[in-house]
């Protein structure tokens, strides 16, 4: 099936998530990547590419890619045109029973158009939805909210992944979260203060990135 990603908010970890998975899966599984809706010359398929190393059959071209920025609404509306949420949400049901790991842009009410919401997608296209949330100061409201929000919609939620630093607050943050929502626990991540090189990455993957009792059978049964 395929899962999408989402985070509790912009620059949580979301497109590192993505690229942890791709490196450890891609090849055994015959994993895609799709970012439907890009914004900004900063390019999350490219960022994956270049991290992992995998060559571009894993990756599928995004549906839009906009200049600014900015969230899809505003960036669209620069360029004068819209996002078709139809079209885009009949794209990604057509796609539901295949191994495709979709990231979404931004969290779960950043707006694809006027009034239009990255969960009205979600819950259209009726995939199953990873929850990625940091690990610091702030994380506790904002995943609850998120999961709440979730559930309000009867989208299912596979469990919530945690990356970001290692930190005091880090081990509560997560015990909190975990026994308040009652909710899966994915796993989590410690980045580390220097950027990681190409090589770096793989081999914290290879080390550190183990989440085979859980997945895939739970994202890609």
């Amino acid at each position: 099936m395929s899962v999408f990603v989402t985070g509790t908010g912009t620059d949580v970890g979301k497109t590192f998530f993505c690229s942890l998975v791709m490196a450890k899966y891609a090849e055994k599984l015959g994993l895609k990547y799709l970012k439907p809706i890009q914004t900004g010359a900063d390019s999350d398929r490219v960022k994956i590419m270049n991290l992992t190393g995998l060559n571009e059959s894993y990756f599928l071209k995004n549906y839009y890619t906009f200049e600014l920025p900015a969230s899809p609404h505003l960036a669209s509306e620069m360029e004068n045109t819209s996002v078709d949420t139809d079209e885009l949400s009949r794209h990604l049901f057509s796609v539901k029973d295949a191994k495709i790991l979709v990231e979404g842009a931004g969290g779960l009410y950043v707006p694809l158009n006027r009034y239009y919401f990255t969960v009205d997608l979600v819950e259209q296209a009726k995939i199953p939805l990873v929850l990625v949330a940091s690990t610091e100061l702030g994380t506790i409201n904002h995943t609850l909210l998120s999961i709440e929000a979730l559930r309000k919609r009867e989208i299912k939620v596979l469990g919530v992944y945690f990356i970001g630093p290692e930190n005091p607050l880090r081990s509560d943050n997560i015990r909190t979260i975990i026994e308040a929502a009652e909710i899966g626990l994915l796993g989590t991540f410690l980045l580390p203060e220097r950027k990681l090189s190409r090589k770096d990455f793989l081999d914290k993957v290879a080390n550190e990135f183990d989440p085979d009792r859980i997945l895939p059978d739970l994202l890609f049964p």
